[in-house]
């Protein structure tokens, strides 16, 4: 049978994806990074880089050099990205851009103790092929490179294996991936609609028992402030190499630290006080510094929007277990009025950083910083430290409590 391999990328932190009762955030990363540069050295809407610098001295020697791969493929990346190279040719720049990277897991195929880094190319899933990565002998090497389209990757609890799961037109397969002498092979294990096209998929959880949708990170920030990419801008994200394995034991709330940052927020919502927008899923609110008033303009933190947004409501939590809450807003489309985004507001050493989660319709916040959803029951947690942030997979607790909204401060 001819292989239409694929995925939808995702990646899940192995000793954090418990239920929500138990807490999935509750350290800061253990690296420290330099302070950004103060918001009010530059005029209101000029760009300030932010230069992180971290401290890798305790990584593992996989971390480290994975890390290194992705800044490698980011430099690499970013060059193509520039158009004032000497070998830009317009013809072909669409192609060049349209087969760069998109996104990442990390998984341990063959429960070896060390992940595998599977990174996603292309950018429709006409293009989409996956290449898995291997860390041996303390370089990376190619285990495999498969087509992508249509298609998700899922756990193998328990075995030498990751499930991919395709799916299209009626037509559904899983396979078994295994990792062999140093290459990965495939073997089917199951396909319906092959010859007649079937009107629902069988669920994966009756294919692989508590298997789990591995969930994509980005593998680049791609902080552009606005139309014209500035190629200095990129960095890989590379906070899910730094938590992956990392415990975690919620913190109990310390006053002083959470009315200094329920203070800097509130000066956000209420002074104009700037603030650094970050996207938590690559989808919108990368706009570096910024105000809240252009924050919520049309072109603010949706780009692409015409029409402004309003804050419907807002709630305190602390969403990351590190002892100071974060304030939640939701966000609702100006004009229309359906629901737009979640926004995280976190205070981390006096700035403020807005993190934005697209396309949240439906979905429900608790109490332990678990975002929920019926029906299929979408469920995840969000990860962030300074300019990096991410959604990984976790268990949803119903014994958990939502959190309570309040309304907007007046004027807001």
């Amino acid at each position: 049978m001819k292989r239409w391999m694929g995925m939808v990328l995702a990646l899940c932190l192995l000793t954090g994806c418990g239920a929500e009762t138990q807490g999935t955030e509750a350290e800061e990363p253990p690296v420290q990074a330099e302070e950004p540069e103060g918001p009010a050295e530059e005029s209101a809407g000029e760009r300030r880089e932010l230069d992180f610098a971290y401290d890798e001295s305790g990584l593992a020697d996989w971390q480290q050099t994975y890390v290194d791969f992705l800044r490698e493929l980011c430099r690499r990346e970013a060059a193509v990205r520039d158009i004032d190279r000497p070998d830009y040719d317009p013809n072909e720049y669409p192609y060049e851009i349209g087969m760069l990277s998109s996104g990442y897991c990390l998984y341990d195929i063959n429960k070896d103790g060390v992940p595998e880094l599977t990174v996603r190319y292309g950018d429709s899933e006409a293009a989409y092929h996956t290449t898995v990565y291997g860390w041996a002998d303390g370089a990376v090497a190619e285990l495999g490179d498969f087509s992508s389209g249509h298609a998700s990757l899922y756990t193998w609890p328990g075995e030498n294996a990751v499930a991919f799961n395709w799916g299209h037109m009626g037509g559904h397969y899983v396979q078994k991936g295994s990792l062999a002498d140093g290459a990965l092979e495939w073997e089917t294990v199951f396909e319906e609609g092959i010859e007649e096209p079937v009107e629902a998929y069988t669920e994966m959880a009756d294919i692989v028992p508590d298997s789990q949708n591995l969930r994509e990170v980005r593998t680049t920030l791609d902080l552009t402030f606005g139309e014209e990419f500035d190629s200095s801008a990129d960095q890989p994200l590379l906070l899910p190499i730094y938590d992956y394995g990392r415990e975690r034991e919620r913190r109990e709330l310390d006053p002083d630290r959470d009315a200094a940052a329920q203070a800097a927020i509130q000066a956000v919502l209420e002074d104009g006080t700037e603030f650094y927008g970050v996207s938590a899923d690559g989808f919108g609110g990368d706009t570096g510094w910024t105000v809240l008033e252009r924050y919520l303009a049309p072109g603010g933190v949706d780009r692409y929007a015409d029409t402004p947004q309003k804050i419907e409501k807002l709630a305190w939590a602390d969403l990351n277990g590190d002892g100071q809450r974060e304030c939640v807003l939701r966000l609702l489309d100006g004009a229309e009025g359906w629901p737009d985004q979640y926004i995280v507001f976190s205070e981390q050493n006096g700035t403020v950083y807005a993190y934005c989660l697209n396309y949240c319709d439906g979905y429900e916040l608790g109490t332990g910083g678990v975002f929920h959803v019926g029906g299929w029951g979408d469920t995840f947690a969000v990860s962030f430290w300074k300019n990096q942030c991410y959604q990984y997979n976790v268990s949803y607790d119903e014994a958990v409590p939502l959190v309570e909204w309040e309304a907007p401060p007046a004027g807001v």
